[in-house]
């Protein structure tokens, strides 16, 4: 066979190759599948697990300055569910999906449910720009460094956009990896979603 041959038909095997390991990983990378058996995280979209409550973990101390010049500690979501959504201003996907967390948080707000941004890798002033053009009406903690992220170890986001549903008792409950519902849904359905989450979460989990 003509070494072009050989070339173009190794070229075809190994982009064959490619596309079966982007199917098998789901568009979404590792740890998006449920673990098996009985009492395991549990999948309930393409991009959200359920953590049981006898395997639930306390979020860690941590506390930090806030884009509107104020500061939280985590400790006090502690008592109410709570979504925490991590957000970059150059992140694509946090913009599709940050008119659906705004309407979750309004929606939700009189059932006592908690929402905090925290603003990862990004520079002040483009954050401060970002909350302006979508009206965010709930705090972000500005952390540029990611300490939270590390700090939260395999529970923590590689890159964002990524959101935890904290149940009231402070504990890491749901893990929402990417933007809600793909960012492909409108805010109506992606609120939607949210709410539904917090509710399966606080109403004891899978």
């Amino acid at each position: 066979m003509p070494r072009r041959t050989l070339v173009g038909a190794g070229a075809t095997l190994l982009l064959a190759i490619i596309a079966v390991l982007v199917v098998r990983a789901g568009g979404g990378g590792s740890g998006l599948a449920p673990e098996s058996g009985t009492g395991q995280v549990r999948e309930v979209a393409a991009n959200v697990v359920v953590v049981p409550e006898s395997q639930r973990t306390a979020l860690p101390a941590f506390s930090g300055p806030t884009l509107s010049g104020g500061s939280i500690d985590l400790a006090g979501l502690r008592g109410h569910p709570a979504v925490l959504n991590f957000w970059a201003s150059w992140c694509g996907p946090c913009r599709a999906e940050q008119k659906g967390l705004v309407e979750a948080s309004r929606r939700l707000r009189s059932d006592g449910v908690r929402f905090v941004g925290v603003n990862i890798r990004d520079q002040r002033a483009a954050a401060d720009a970002y909350l302006d053009e979508f009206g965010v009406p709930y705090p972000s903690i500005y952390d540029p460094a990611a300490r939270l992220p590390q700090l939260l170890a395999a529970q923590g986001p590689d890159s964002p956009p990524y959101t935890l549903v904290v149940d009231s008792h402070g504990r890491i409950a749901a893990r929402l990896f990417g933007a809600v519902a793909g960012g492909r849904a409108g805010a109506d359905v992606q609120a939607e979603m949210l709410a539904d989450l917090v509710d399966q979460v606080e109403g004891g989990g899978p």
